[in-house]
């Protein structure tokens, strides 16, 4: 019997060395995803599965570009008195709701936040919010059409975990482009 709410963090252990299973530098990302898919398959096969939200979101966007600005949203007291003064939410990251009620091929278009989990879990047990910030976050609950239960769940294709393989080190592994350095510096073009 799982909890009313579960919070599952991929192992961080041997981040420096590339073997965690998480999709940080310089672990394999593919670890990453069977995790995800671990985590996933245990969800759709457990006897909960019908009462039963999965949300998978990142924490962060992975210092990739985005053309989009952060919103600012309310901020909490606490966040004030720390410094935080702009209340920017931050890049936008993925998330995905997984349970009987999304429908299939939904993407959610409305301005979605961390918190927003957070305001669905106040929905559901009709608990106070804890600040302005989650008392103003759209809900994730708005996504699921609970008049439409879809009890089955797809099955995905993904490779299993590929047990410990250190990353090299990147300034031990030659590069492509050595051959042609070596060129140029022969030819005059590099002094360094």
């Amino acid at each position: 019997m799982l909890p009313h709410i579960a919070f599952v963090d991929p192992k961080f252990l041997g981040a420096a060395l590339g073997i965690s299973w998480d999709d940080h530098p310089h672990a394999d990302i593919r670890n990453g995803q069977a995790f995800v898919n671990l985590i996933y398959e245990a969800v759709v096969t457990s006897p909960n599965w019908p009462n039963t939200v999965l949300v998978i979101t990142y924490d962060e966007w992975g210092g990739f570009f985005d053309h989009v600005p952060p919103p600012a949203a309310p901020l909490p007291p606490a966040d004030q008195a720390a410094g935080h003064q702009d209340g920017l939410r931050g890049f936008r990251v993925p998330t995905f709701l997984v349970s009987p009620w999304t429908p299939r091929g939904t993407v959610g278009h409305g301005l979605y936040d961390h918190t927003s989990v957070l305001r669905m879990i106040e929905w559901r047990w009709d608990l106070p919010p804890l600040t302005v910030r989650d008392a103003t976050a759209n809900n994730l609950a708005d996504l699921l059409d609970f008049s439409h239960p879809q009890l089955e769940a797809p099955t995905f294709a993904v490779p299993g975990l590929t047990w410990p393989q250190v990353c090299p080190d990147p300034l031990s592994v030659p590069s492509p482009w050595d051959g042609l350095r070596h060129l140029a510096r022969r030819s005059g073009f590099f002094t360094d």
